[in-house]
């Protein structure tokens, strides 16, 4: 008895998803752990404390914690003026 080509198809995606599915490692839990490793030696060897300064604020702090600080401000600010921006556009369109 031959199979026609849907049947054939159909067994194969079949038999694809099945190997697939065995696998209990996704690119993105390599990925998840991969970065915690990266934070985790970012951390550790950024342990020092030091004194911050700005304008009237002093303030002593882990480094890797200045950082971390530093780079979320950079991103709230990124996309606010970028809000700004698509609006200013959308106004003038």
């Amino acid at each position: 008895m031959s199979m026609n080509r849907g049947d054939r198809d159909r067994l194969r995606d079949e038999s694809f998803e099945q190997e697939r599915s065995r696998s209990p490692i996704s690119p993105a839990l390599i990925a998840i752990v991969v970065l915690a490793a990266l934070i985790l030696v970012f951390v550790l060897q950024n342990r020092d404390r030091t004194d911050i300064d700005f304008l009237v604020v002093e303030v002593r702090s882990r480094v890797w914690v200045a950082i971390a600080i530093s780079i979320a401000l950079g991103v709230v600010l990124d996309r606010v003026i970028a809000m700004w921006w698509r609006r200013r556009r959308r106004r003038v369109d």
